[in-house]
């Protein structure tokens, strides 16, 4: 078994993890009318989908 099987509660913290860091510059994007945010919460939540799928394949 490799680490990515091994560390299931981890994978699932950094999904939760990423995945607030994007829903809080969505409403940055919002809020302030401004693009980079989208593009910085695009790159999370795609890292934290990839967490998901590691947290999903590691489940217990």
């Amino acid at each position: 078994m490799g680490w990515i099987r091994r560390y299931y509660y981890i994978w699932v913290v950094l999904a939760a993890v990423f995945t607030a860091a994007g829903a809080t510059h969505i409403a940055l994007a919002i809020t302030y009318s401004e693009l980079w945010p989208v593009w910085v919460a695009l790159a999370q939540l795609i890292v934290a989908g990839g967490c998901a799928r590691a947290a999903v394949r590691a489940r217990p």
